[in-house]
């Protein structure tokens, strides 16, 4: 009866729009105020405390802080130049240069809704001085903000490490493959519409422009080679790593770049402080929500479950890609891991998979999520930054989500995508 009661309130509340975070702790404490266990309330909040109170986790509001710390300067602007020099004088000039700025922004923030943000800025203006669709230009900075969360440093890859305590370095290094893979798909689109709709460049390629732009781009690039590279030698682990990247991006903002001003420091603190605050909300949330799933053998009874009717490790991945994909659908990626990588672990384990893998296609569906209504969250920021209907960006960023879904299946079926770098690099297996 309290299982059925626990479970209940928490849907209940999800379809109410309650934060997932607030739903997972009233849920619980409402179970253990029902099930008799009154005495558990009285170490509910060190439990909460002791579930955020973890090396690892650190590492979360430090990228967070790096990634703002660069978006506040012109990192920005300097990236997609870059990218602009390499492939802009191509027929579907645009388009590539968005799609190229947010996998090299993605690898400065860690985060897609920053990505979409940060370029679509920069290129707004640009499409409609070009000539472009203002919906096409959208429709690319949405589903290419979303690689920001595949490529180092990626905060949902650090959240799932520290969920299920696996080496975060090569969580990271398995990004890479699904995002340059989501990349190109996103790019040769671009490519055909752009042929199609009959879009040229009004720009031409010089190696001068060339090494000008990456020269300035250099120090915004450095970060993912510090922090993919410190790991990878042993120089630092992963949270240390986060450690130097804040300090870095804090020095290149002030002292290089000179774009950031003491002054502006309070409130970039301020605002990856209430980022930071929230994924460990949810974090403390999911300390006392696990803890009931726990008790209820939940995770037991669904790896049975699962190990009862699904003979194929194949067939569990296809299966756990539909349920990733729906969830990423309605929530954000890292309250997805988090609720979701523990439950499912188990199995993951008992099919013999590689948690590294697993984590690099939970974190690709999750990708797909940010710009599928209805949470979309890139899609959302891309209608806005480009002053667009959001019914009419939904329709041409449709095709593109098919690329994207095919995508992932080749992830699922072809594991060297997301295994090759790591295994190279790691010897994971």
């Amino acid at each position: 009866m309290e299982l059925w009661i626990f479970g209940i309130s928490f849907f209940g509340m999800l379809m109410m729009n309650v934060p997932i975070s607030i739903g997972m702790c009233l849920s619980s404490l409402l179970y253990l105020a029902i099930s008799g266990e009154l005495f558990m309330l009285t170490i509910t909040a060190p439990r909460i405390f002791a579930g955020m109170n973890n090396f690892t986790m650190l590492a979360i509001p430090l990228f967070i802080l790096s990634g703002d710390l660069l978006c506040s300067g012109k990192a920005s602007k300097l990236l997609v130049d870059l990218a602009n020099s390499l492939v802009g004088h191509l027929k579907a000039g645009l388009s590539t240069v968005t799609t190229l700025g947010c996998m090299f922004f993605g690898a400065v923030s860690g985060s897609g809704a920053a990505t979409a943000s940060a370029i679509g800025a920069v290129i707004a203006p640009e499409s409609e001085r070009s000539g472009y669709d203002k919906d096409f230009i959208a429709a690319i900075i949405a589903s290419a903000g979303p690689i920001g969360i595949l490529i180092p440093p990626s905060i949902p890859m650090v959240v799932y490490g520290a969920a299920t305590d696996t080496s975060i370095g090569a969580l990271l290094l398995s990004g890479i493959g699904p995002g340059i893979l989501f990349g190109v798909l996103i790019i040769l689109y671009g490519y055909w519409y752009s042929g199609k709709k009959g879009y040229g460049s009004r720009t031409r390629f010089a190696w001068g422009n060339v090494f000008s732009s990456a020269k300035k781009a250099a120090w915004a690039l450095l970060t993912p080679i510090i922090i993919v590279g410190g790991i990878y030698s042993g120089i630092f682990t992963p949270t240390e790593a986060a450690a130097v990247a804040a300090v870095y991006s804090l020095i290149v903002g002030l002292f290089i770049y000179r774009t950031l001003k003491l002054k502006d420091l309070p409130e970039i603190f301020l605002k990856s402080s209430i980022t930071s605050a929230t994924i460990m909300f949810v974090v403390g949330g999911v300390v006392l929500f696990g803890w009931v799933l726990v008790r209820e053998q939940i995770p037991q009874t669904l790896t049975r479950v699962i190990l009862d009717n699904i003979s194929s490790p194949l067939m569990f991945l296809v299966v756990t890609n539909l349920i990733i994909l729906v969830a990423g659908m309605l929530m954000d990626p890292s309250p997805a891991i988090i609720l979701f990588a523990p439950l499912l672990l188990p199995a993951v384990h008992a099919f013999e998979i590689s948690p590294i893998f697993f984590g690099a296609l939970m974190v690709t569906n999750l990708a797909i999520g940010l710009v599928t209504p209805p949470v979309a969250l890139t899609l959302y920021v891309a209608a806005e930054i480009c002053k667009v209907s959001l019914s009419r960006l939904i329709k041409k960023v449709m095709p593109i989500v098919v690329l994207l879904i095919i995508g992932l299946f080749l992830v699922t079926f072809i594991p060297d995508i997301a295994m090759f770098i790591p295994r190279l690099l790691m010897g994971v297996r």
